[in-house]
């Protein structure tokens, strides 16, 4: 739903009331909210804004939204599978223990490797492997909480 819409533009009134009306059309179970805290942790301001953005959004769609907020970027998937990003542009990135403590992991994986381009992402997450990305602390807990709303939807 609303793939033509992403970062701040999620934030307007507008953007809520093509949710809206996506979310009467299509009635969905569940809603995956997914933004960019665009911080590393711990950021109270950042957390607080997308909390609300949350908040806000999840109440226009009947509260059947989970939330998969990326810490810093969605990139910070790609970091949590390097083989895979390695193999595909031929780099040569280390292996990374914790994604969520490297700042700009977009730009990071720009700098480390030639040809990568964000456009190139859902190629990519074809690729990662889940048993890897599942790794990122945030992803688990993501994966932990939606598999606690299907549980919850199917009864």
């Amino acid at each position: 739903m609303l793939n033509r819409f992403n970062g701040s533009n999620l934030d307007s009134q507008k953007t809520k009331r093509f949710l809206r009306i996506e979310f009467e059309d299509k009635k969905p179970d569940i809603i995956i909210f997914i933004r960019d805290l665009d911080s590393i942790l711990p950021n109270k301001e950042k957390l607080a804004e997308r909390k609300l953005y949350f908040s806000s959004s999840n109440s226009v769609v009947n509260k059947k939204g989970i939330y998969l907020l990326h810490v810093f970027e969605i990139e910070a998937l790609i970091l949590a599978d390097i083989e895979i990003f390695n193999e595909i542009y031929n780099s040569d990135i280390s292996h990374i223990d914790n994604p969520m403590l490297i700042k700009e992991p977009k730009e990071y994986l720009k700098k480390n490797s030639k040809g990568y381009c964000e456009s190139d992402n859902p190629d990519i997450f074809q690729k990662i492997r889940f048993e890897k990305v599942i790794n990122c602390e945030y992803f688990k807990l993501f994966i932990s909480a939606l598999d606690e709303t299907i549980k919850k939807t199917n009864n």
